[in-house]
């Protein structure tokens, strides 16, 4: 069997998956842009720490990673709801530093901002907009497809000599 389709194949994965991922955090970023000018009611802070999160990588190999633990009430037109979200960047891999200020931003407030979706009020979140953590997550996406390209159109030359 040749090589080069199975290389333009596997290429092509690569840059599926980059694309896919690309929209999934452009769409995060879009919202987290709009959250800036949700409305707003007052809520209450019920927990606002930090946790560790563990991922087992292979069988004698774990990962861990600090996490933001936060839950909030709020109400909206009567409607009671949870939330958890503290910004749209909250899945992100951050430095302890950073998820420690923004903990202790909250943690001694009862009485919070909570900025809601009009469409959703279920969806909320306490510091809205975008930071620089919302578009990190772009740097993977872009390099899955550099390496695609790289797999699909470069590679099968440079083993075809």
């Amino acid at each position: 069997m040749e090589l080069q389709p199975l290389l333009q194949i596997f290429g092509a994965v690569f840059i599926l998956v980059g694309l896919a991922t690309a929209l999934l955090f452009l769409g995060r970023i879009r919202k987290a842009r709009a959250s800036r000018h949700w409305p707003t009611v007052t809520g209450e802070l019920i927990q606002a720490d930090l946790r560790r999160v563990e991922v087992e990588v292979t069988i004698r190999d774990h990962a861990s990673a600090l996490v933001t633990d936060f839950r909030y009430r709020y109400r909206v037109k009567g409607q009671g709801f949870e939330g958890h979200r503290v910004t749209f960047s909250d899945l992100v891999n951050k430095r302890k530093g950073s998820l420690e200020r923004l903990r202790d931003e909250f943690r001694k407030q009862k009485s919070i901002r909570v900025y809601y979706n009009p469409e959703n009020p279920g969806e909320s979140v306490l510091k809205p907009g975008t930071s620089l953590y919302n578009y990190t997550p772009l740097i993977t996406s872009l390099a899955f497809i550099a390496c695609g390209l790289f797999i699909a159109l470069y590679l099968p030359d440079l083993v075809s000599r």
